[in-house]
Formats: C-alpha cells, sequence, structure tokens
C-alpha cells in the first residue's frame, strides 16, 4: 500500500532576505506580506484590508533617494507637495496624510517630521484605508490608512555595500551600508547605513545638501529579543524652490478659473532663499517568551525635528495671462517633539477547534509642536514663467512649542481561524483618550474618549489561491479648536470619527498577487452653520474600486501595479471633494533580457482631472508620464557590481501634477536623470 507523506513546507531566503519579515515575491518589487500592527505579520492573502508591502529592491531600481520616490509606485498615492520639497505630503485612498503621520517599525512619533530618507529602511508598508485600531494615532491625526517603515537589520551574511548616485543637475551622493552578526551563535547584529549628498536638484539653480546616519542594533536570544535604532537626517536647500499657484478669483484669467499652461518642471519661483530640516530619532524594543504560547513586549521611542527657513509658504496667485504673479514667502522656524512607549502581551490558543492569535497592547504618544515665521503675503510682483529674485523676509524669533497633544490607547484583537485556515475572523477595538493640554499657546483642559472597533472577515471558498475578504475599520481626528471670526470662537469640538466598510479579492495566479477592492468612507468635515458657528455636521464621501498587483508574468517579465477609481463628494454640498482624482494608474514592468545580469523596464503613470478649490471652480486636467529604468550586475574580479539608470519624466513635459491646498496647484517635476553604481565588498 502506497502511503503518501506531506512534507513541511520549506522557505527558501537568499542572502538578502530578514528571516522576520515576509519573504521577497518574485520579481523582487514587493513582498509577499506586511506587518498589521497589533494584528501581527500576515500574508497578502491573510489580511482582512487591502495592503502592500514595497522592497529595498524596488527603491534600489529607481535610486531613491526619499519615501515619495517608493510611493509614486503606488496607485492609491497622490502627493501633495513638490518634487523634492522639504515637505512631503500625500494622499493616500482620497485623504491626506502629513509628513509626520509615518510610522516606524508599527510605531508613530519617530520618523522624520519633513522627509523620509529611503536608505535607512527595508521595507515601506501601505494599508489602504482607516484604520486606528493598527498602531493608534499618529500625531497629526491622519485617517486615510497607515504607511509604515521597516529598518534596516543585520543578514546572516555579512553586507558591505558603496553606492555613488547621480542626480541631474549635478547633485551627487554617497551611501554605506554595512552590517553583520557577531558571536558563535551571529546573537548580535549591527546595520549602519551612511549618506551624504550634495550638488544641484530640483528647481533651476537650487542645491541641497543630505546628510543621514542611522544605526540598527539587534540582539536574538533564546527566549528575549531586543532591538535599538538610531538615526540623524538633515536636509538642506539653497537657492531657490519650486513653488504653487492659485488662478482663482481673477478677472484678468478667461473662463471661470481657467489654468494656464504649466511652467517647466524646474521653475524656479524663490531665488536667493534656504531651508534647512534637522531630525533625529530613537527607538527600542524588548520581546520576552514566557512560554510557546505567550510573549510579552515593550517598546519606547523618541524623536525631534527643528526646520527653518523655507519650508511652506511657496504659494502665488496668478494676475495675467502673461504669467503675471503675485508672490508670497515665508521665514519660518518649526520645532517639534514626540514622545511614545507600547507594551503588550500576544497569545496563541485554541478553543473548542478555533485557533486563536489574541493581542492587547497599551499605546501612550505625546506630542508638542510650535512654528513661527515672518511672511511676506502677496506683497511683490514676480512671473511665474521668468521669476524675479524675492527679498527673503529675516528670520522669526522661536517663543516655544503652541501645541500639544496626548493620545493614550488600549487596544485588544483577535485573529481567529476556524475550518483549517479557511475562514479567518478578526475583531477588535481600541479605546482611545485624547487630551489637548496645549491649544494655539493656551492651557486647555480638553480631554475625551471614544472606542473605534474593527471586523474583518476572510473566506477562502475554492482552496488557498482565491480570498475573499471583508471589512469595517474606523479612524479617529481629535476635535479642533475654533478660529477667530466665529459665534463659538476657542471652543474645542468633539473628536471625528471616519468610517470604512470594504469588500475584496486576493488572488494567486501562477506567480502573481492580485487584490481587487471596493470602498466606501464617510469622513465628518466641519462646516459653519446659520449661527456663523463652526460645527461637526458636514461629511466627505469617498466610494472607490481598486486593482493592485505585484509578480511575474513570465520567467523574464515582472510586474508591479495598480488601478484606482474615486468618486468623492461633499454631502453638504453637492460638490466633489477638491484633490481627488477620480482616476489614477501606475504601471511597471522589468524585463530580464537575454544578456546575462541586465534588466531593463519602466513604468506610466496616469492621474485624471482633479478640482483643485472647495467650490469646484477650478480642474487641472489629466496627465500621463513616462518613466524608464535599467539594471546592469556584474563582477569585477569576485567584486559584485550593480549599475542603475533611470529618467522621469521622459519626454520632459509641463504639466500641472496635483493640489496643495484649496486653490492652489503645483507643476510637475521636469526630466530627471539618475545614475547609480554600488560596489559589494
Amino acid at each position: 500500500m502506497h502511503v503518501s507523506t506531506a512534507l513541511p513546507q520549506i522557505t527558501v531566503r537568499d542572502r538578502y532576505e530578514r528571516e522576520d519579515l515576509p519573504g521577497l515575491a518574485p520579481g523582487r518589487k514587493a513582498a509577499k506580506g506586511a506587518r498589521l500592527g497589533i494584528l501581527g505579520a500576515s500574508s497578502i492573502t491573510d489580511a482582512p484590508v487591502h495592503v502592500n508591502a514595497y522592497t529595498r529592491e524596488l527603491a534600489e531600481g529607481w535610486s531613491a533617494l526619499s519615501l515619495q520616490d517608493v510611493l509614486e509606485n503606488d496607485a492609491a498615492v497622490v502627493f501633495t507637495t513638490n518634487k523634492g520639497h522639504l515637505l512631503q505630503n500625500f494622499n493616500l485612498r482620497g485623504l491626506d496624510v502629513t509628513a509626520m503621520d509615518i510610522a516606524t517599525n508599527g510605531l508613530y512619533g519617530i520618523a522624520p517630521a519633513n522627509s523620509v530618507p529611503i536608505e535607512m529602511f527595508e521595507r515601506v508598508e501601505v494599508m489602504r484605508g482607516p484604520n486606528v485600531l493598527l498602531s493608534g494615532m499618529p500625531p497629526l491625526a491622519s485617517v486615510a490608512g497607515s504607511v509604515n517603515m521597516v529598518t534596516k537589520r543585520a543578514l546572516a551574511q555579512p553586507i558591505a555595500e558603496l553606492t555613488t548616485t547621480y542626480v541631474s543637475d549635478s547633485y551627487l551622493q554617497l551611501h554605506a551600508d554595512m552590517g553583520k552578526r557577531f558571536g558563535v551563535e551571529q546573537r548580535l547584529g549591527l546595520r549602519f547605513n551612511g549618506v551624504y549628498g550634495s550638488g544641484d536638484m530640483g528647481a533651476k539653480g537650487e542645491s541641497q545638501k543630505r546628510r543621514v546616519g542611522a544605526l540598527g542594533l539587534d540582539y536574538l536570544g533564546d527566549k528575549t529579543r531586543f532591538s535599538l535604532d538610531l538615526y540623524n537626517s538633515i536636509t538642506k536647500i539653497d537657492g531657490g524652490s519650486p513653488g504653487m499657484f492659485s488662478f482663482l478669483g481673477n478677472a484678468a484669467i478667461p473662463g471661470v478659473g481657467q489654468l494656464l499652461p504649466s511652467p517647466s518642471g524646474d521653475v524656479n519661483m524663490f531665488r536667493g532663499t534656504h531651508g534647512q530640516y534637522d531630525n533625529s530619532g530613537l527607538l527600542a524594543r524588548a520581546e520576552v517568551d514566557f512560554s510557546q504560547s505567550w510573549q510579552g513586549y515593550f517598546a519606547v521611542g523618541a524623536s525631534e525635528a527643528q526646520g527653518k527657513g523655507l519650508l511652506f509658504g511657496t504659494r502665488a496667485i496668478v494676475t495675467g495671462l502673461d504669467g503675471s504673479t503675485r508672490g508670497a514667502i515665508y521665514n519660518v522656524h518649526t520645532e517639534s517633539e514626540r514622545r511614545t512607549a507600547e507594551a503588550g502581551v500576544i497569545g496563541k490558543f485554541a478553543t473548542a477547534g478555533v485557533q486563536h492569535r489574541l493581542q492587547l497592547s497599551f499605546n501612550i504618544l505625546k506630542h508638542k509642536e510650535g512654528t513661527y515665521n515672518t511672511a511676506c503675503n502677496y506683497c511683490y510682483t514676480t512671473n511665474m514663467y521668468e521669476p524675479s529674485t524675492p527679498v527673503f523676509p529675516g528670520a522669526p524669533q522661536w517663543k516655544g512649542y503652541t501645541t500639544e497633544n496626548e493620545f493614550r490607547s488600549l487596544a485588544l484583537a483577535d485573529v481567529m481561524s476556524f475550518a483549517g485556515d479557511k475562514v479567518l475572523l478578526t475583531l477588535g477595538a481600541r479605546h482611545q483618550t485624547v487630551k489637548t493640554p496645549l491649544v494655539n499657546g493656551l492651557p486647555s483642559s480638553y480631554s475625551k474618549s471614544r472606542v473605534s472597533p474593527m471586523a474583518g472577515l476572510v473566506v477562502r471558498p475554492w482552496g488557498d489561491n482565491v480570498s475573499l475578504y471583508a471589512n469595517y475599520t474606523e479612524g479617529l481626528e481629535p476635535g479642533r479648536t475654533v478660529g477667530a471670526g466665529f459665534a463659538n470662537t476657542g471652543e474645542t469640538l468633539a473628536p471625528m470619527q471616519t468610517r470604512q466598510g470594504e469588500i475584496g479579492m486576493k488572488l494567486q495566479a501562477g506567480q502573481m498577487t492580485h487584490t481587487l477592492s471596493t470602498f466606501r468612507i464617510e469622513k465628518p468635515s466641519i462646516i459653519t452653520d446659520g449661527r456663523n458657528q463652526q460645527v461637526v455636521d458636514g461629511e466627505q464621501r469617498l466610494k472607490g474600486l481598486e486593482w493592485s498587483a505585484f509578480g511575474k508574468l513570465t520567467q523574464t517579465l515582472s510586474l508591479l501595479g495598480g488601478i484606482e477609481y474615486i468618486k468623492s463628494r461633499q454631502i453638504n454640498t453637492g460638490r466633489e471633494n477638491y484633490g481627488v482624482p477620480k482616476l489614477r494608474a501606475r504601471i511597471g514592468l522589468d524585463w530580464e533580457t537575454s544578456v546575462p545580469g541586465l534588466t531593463i523596464g519602466g513604468r506610466v503613470l496616469h492621474t485624471g482631472s482633479q478640482w483643485i478649490d472647495s467650490g469646484n471652480r477650478l480642474r487641472a486636467p489629466s496627465w500621463n508620464r513616462l518613466d524608464l529604468m535599467a539594471k546592469y550586475e556584474t563582477k569585477f574580479g569576485v567584486m559584485p557590481v550593480r549599475f542603475n539608470a533611470s529618467m522621469e519624466n521622459v519626454t520632459d513635459k509641463s504639466y500641472w501634477i496635483g493640489m496643495f491646498t484649496d486653490g492652489f496647484v503645483m507643476p510637475g517635476a521636469p526630466r530627471t536623470l539618475r545614475l547609480s553604481a554600488t560596489v559589494s565588498f
């Protein structure tokens, strides 16, 4: 009699993969899974949400310098600040995310406050849609989703790489990446990343400098694990910046808020200015196994940021058909301080044939911030096609923090597995307390609490290759203090809960992984009522369809991309939400040629037309962009060498890429060449 024996699954990893992270998917641009905060690590097909994890290899392929260079591959993301701006804010699934609201290893309050340097990270995990359960509230309370950065760790094999990168016009950068494990059992690991870059990049005549130092330490014991991450990041601009333009309320422009053709993507609206952002942070984590089924953990982190000079306020109002413009310019001093901690327990057990993964978590985040500026508000005349040089205002005086928030929460989540993992049910809730001891520089006793639940379901009715999923999630924002000019000036409104319902399907076909989803988001908004009071009585409603995919179409052709369609509306006015294009597509293909070591590829980006203002008077046209890349891997003797080349905006088209805030549009970046060479020692 023949007896079949089920062999255990073997996961094969190469020398550049981490044992504690989901493995790389075919094509190496994305990972097979992601870490979902309190829900733990999950494969893409097991996750009850739409999530993708982008890899270090993707960043290297495009010679990426910042998080923006990676997120441009995601169809759910549209940036709301110029390429190369000191601040990097974006829109995810139709809702805004500030640069400060990026998570690091599952905790908010650690990442840089302005622009995230990509060289110190292994993965970028993007979870779409509001979900405060996963990691609590971020410092500035974005509810669009979760972008989590995973820091680099020392690998099983030592790594020592030196990368030289050139970016047009004349920016040159060196990046050292070194890691090694120590001891007979290699329990202690050390990973260091250092970056120094300087040269002309961004607007015409603008120069930039970048300095990054990041150290990652970890220890792997039999029942304990420790890690420590430290970083310092300094970004500096001199000689100018691109601008943002408004066409509203001007009779000289034909039509109602009609756009003139975009200036060149490297137009320099602010010659003679300068700006600098300094960030530093640390994050420590300890894990202890009480038994094979129960684990406890504790994490603590902190970060500080200081920005000076031209950081924001790069706005101008177009006044004539020839591009005549009234300019505004700000000299800013901003500082922020964040402290965070989390503690919890994780248990895995079975009850009545149901497998459980239970996690209890306590989280606290304290955030202080103060911003001062000296401004020249539309006080000088310039031209958006041929800008003049403004007079940069003097530096403002720093007077201390003006805003302080404290977020405390207790969360419980249980991932239950039924019928041999064919059904996964996730139930959880987070009790969040919001305190604001300081508002607009004045003491406040504001303290409110809310419970935010989550429910998720994954079902595999036809085997392991198809997963159907559904979820209900919520996001939470603190109440805002009403400003001057209203009948209820000084009143702090109640916290606002954003709700989402989503259904979808995960499909594994050959070496490809697809996610198809449809969602509905209801986000409360503040309006002014008939008594001239600001109240939470409006609503933004977003309905969308999404497809994302990664993997290999054939043995030599890889795909990474997606398409998103969103209908977005302000329920109280009937108008569409500004800054939410209905259609976005990001499709990238890589071809491993017959020449050993040579890969060529590219991506097509499409963003549909979008309203630029809340009154739906100004609409930016749709745009398309073509980017190309190539990679060649070889050896000089026994030394591995990798060459990367990429070109963004190949046709060098001038176009309006999108909006910054109500009524302002931004020109897209010009054709940009990036070349890098990596030597492995």
